[in-house]
């Protein structure tokens, strides 16, 4: 029970740092839907807390302590949802309506669990050997709970179905989804695990649905960044999604730890000293991670640098024309498949860096590239001894026109330093050069592109 409840508090804490991620790096006319997700995960984190704190609450606590975390555990959960559906369907006009007929339905749930608990459950049984439960009542309250939560739940799929079927972009649909999928399981593991099962009298599997609830919001806090449900800003937001991730796998690693260590010790939980050792150790190699990256990076680019991926690049852009382009997504790509540290996109008057932070290039910096010609025979632009210093300073090593088959200039692309440190010489620009005249085709193909 010991690592059920570590895993509660470390997951739900993640959900809200998530939620509070993305209310405040959202944008002005993003405020009100990521205010929304805030309160969602903030709710999510409560309904798991008090859960694992019901599960580990000792036989000698009061009563009245036991019922108060009852029903808070209570109350949160049909908040969450409430949240949870409002998030996906406020745009619309069924949205606002249901928004207020179930804020109106949760406040009459949470009147009934706060003055008449006698309708919600029967009794509290806390047991160190059996575990704690609660007596719950098979009647119309409970009916009427659980219909709640089913509904909101499916409301909120059905916003992500017509959000999914009104975008343009083949991204942003497959990204709601996999949220739509992954919240339908989830969705089908709480109904089950925290109403169907603790009606009949199983209660020692009620922090399922927390648990799952608070992965699938660290998902969707994922999707979010990945495939720009949300537009979100702040420099900070990159260091502390980094937090995040490295937070969620640290998590894994001490859920897997635990596993191990109590099948081949066959004892409940480890000591205090052990968990304590394995923290610090998680620590040590989050803390080693960028070095490891770096050295990981370098060693790679050593034996590809010179090779670029030419077949798989060919496959890829052929798919990208085909749908919306993200062009910030598609800077990343080159940068990684042509193995720099940086890539930029300059299309019409907008720079796509794969990088947010780097370079910081100004107003007068992007027109000054604007201007610059590539020669007749070639699509690299020919650099002064003076422009070659100033833009190294901005992170920015290589210039190349965006030319389509025909020719045509339709942008564009800036290049950082080579991984490995090898320079523009070392390297078979003829493939590259390959795979910028495929990008300028994609993008030419783009319904998004101006010429």
């Amino acid at each position: 029970m010991q690592l059920i409840i570590i895993l509660l508090v470390a997951v739900s804490v993640l959900t809200l740092l998530s939620g509070v991620s993305v209310m405040a790096g959202a944008r002005k006319g993003e405020k009100f839907p990521a205010f929304l997700f805030f309160m969602a995960t903030l709710f999510a984190l409560g309904w798991a807390l008090f859960v694992g704190a019901f599960l580990g609450l000792p036989e000698d606590i009061s009563l009245e302590s036991a019922r108060t975390i009852v029903a808070f555990y209570y109350i949160c959960a049909p908040l969450m949802c409430l949240m949870l559906m409002s998030y996906a369907c406020y745009k619309y006009r069924f949205g606002k309506i249901c928004m207020g007929v179930f804020g109106v339905y949760a406040l009459v749930l949470i009147y009934f669990i706060l003055a008449r608990t006698e309708l919600l459950y029967s009794g509290i049984e806390l047991s160190n050997v059996s575990g704690n439960r609660v007596l719950i009542n098979q009647n119309l309250f409970n009916v009427a709970y659980g219909i709640y939560h089913f509904a909101t739940v499916a409301l909120y799929m059905v916003g992500l179905l017509i959000a999914a079927r009104r975008t343009k972009s083949a991204n942003t649909r497959r990204a709601h989804i996999m949220v739509l999928i992954g919240f339908a399981i989830t969705g089908v593991l709480a109904l089950t695990f925290n109403f169907l099962l603790p009606a009949y009298g199983k209660y020692d599997t009620v922090w399922i649905g927390p648990l799952a609830m608070s992965f699938a919001w660290v998902f969707h806090y994922y999707a979010i960044l990945r495939y720009r449900l949300l537009d979100l800003r702040g420099g900070w937001l990159k260091t502390l999604s980094y937090i995040i991730i490295m937070s969620l796998a640290a998590i894994v690693y001490l859920a897997i730890f635990f596993i191990i260590f109590m099948s081949l010790f066959r004892v409940s939980s480890p000591s205090t000293s052990v968990i304590i050792l394995n923290i610090i150790m998680i620590t040590i190699v989050i803390l080693l991670m960028p070095v490891l990256t770096e050295i990981s990076g370098y060693i790679r680019s050593l034996v590809s640098v010179k090779d670029v991926d030419l077949v798989y690049i060919v496959k890829k852009l052929t798919a990208i024309s085909k749908e919306y382009i993200n062009y910030t997504e598609l800077a990343e790509f080159l940068a990684e498949h042509l193995h720099f540290q940086y890539a930029g996109l300059l299309i019409g008057e907008k720079l796509y860096s794969s990088e947010l932070k780097n370079p910081r290039l100004s107003g007068t910096e992007v027109e000054k590239i604007q201007k610059m010609k590539a020669g007749k025979k070639g699509v690299w632009v020919q650099l002064s001894d003076e422009e070659k210093v100033r833009l190294k300073t901005l992170g920015i090593e290589g210039i190349a026109e965006l030319r389509d088959n025909q020719g045509e200039v339709v942008g564009k692309i800036l290049l950082g330093r080579p991984l490995g440190g090898v320079n523009f010489s070392g390297r078979n620009l003829s493939e590259i050069e390959t795979a910028l005249t495929l990008t300028a085709v994609a993008i030419a193909s783009d319904r998004g592109f101006k010429q």
